[in-house]
């Protein structure tokens, strides 16, 4: 028993986002364009058929999932699990203040794809198991349909790259998403299989006010 499909999907974008400033498991919110992103993702994946939603406990991914969970009448499940990376004492920092306290090396090492503790905590590949346990627990809670999960950058790529079974070595292959990009995969055994990364609506920069910026930022944050 499982789900025929799950879609992974970042929230939308928030101030930290915006400013490139490192969230961790801050509970920032969706700003102005964020709470735009939502609202026409949710729009897109309508076609997509959901039939369970699931999100991190975050506000900026709650509230994007509450934004799918008003188009399908569909309830939120909540899980902590989904949770971003915990950046510790990086958290509310830019990369520059980063580098300015003397974690220049470790930041430079975790880009590189290195199992470092980021910020002195959590290690992207604990990360992984994290996340991969969790999506993995939902899709085989459904007897088929379409699965949403709606989470974090560095949480949905971790998870999604262990359930893939791609060596952490190989990790720096597949880039983070977008806010309010999404990524469709079908849950096999041994290793699920993706479909497809990356994807967004074609009316999320038309709703987003008049020189607003839409993309993502680092996916670190």
């Amino acid at each position: 028993m499982t789900a025929r499909r799950v879609v992974v999907l970042r929230h939308g974008r928030t101030a930290h986002n915006h400013t490139r400033t490192w969230q961790g498991q801050l509970d920032v919110p969706l700003d102005e364009v964020g709470v735009l992103q939502a609202k026409v993702a949710a729009k897109a994946l309508l076609d997509l058929e959901p039939t369970a939603i699931v999100s991190s406990d975050l506000r900026r991914a709650s509230q994007t999932a509450d934004a799918l969970a008003g188009a399908t009448g569909l309830p939120v499940i909540l899980d902590h699990r989904l949770r971003e990376i915990d950046a510790g004492r990086w958290e509310g920092l830019t990369t520059e203040q980063i580098v300015a306290a003397g974690d220049g090396d470790v930041l430079a090492g975790w880009r590189r794809g290195e199992d470092v503790a980021v910020g002195g905590v959590e290690r992207p590949s604990d990360l992984g198991r994290r996340g991969g346990a969790a999506l993995l627990e939902h899709a085989d809670a459904l007897d088929g349909g379409t699965l949403v999960v709606v989470a974090h950058g560095a949480v949905l790529r971790t998870g999604v790259l262990t359930l893939l079974g791609v060596e952490q070595g190989r990790w720096q292959g597949l880039g983070s998403l977008d806010n309010c990009a999404w990524g469709t995969l079908v849950p096999l055994r041994p290793w699920w299989r993706l479909l497809t990364w990356g994807l967004t609506a074609p009316g999320a920069r038309a709703a987003a006010p008049p020189g607003a910026e839409v993309s993502a930022g680092s996916p670190a944050v």
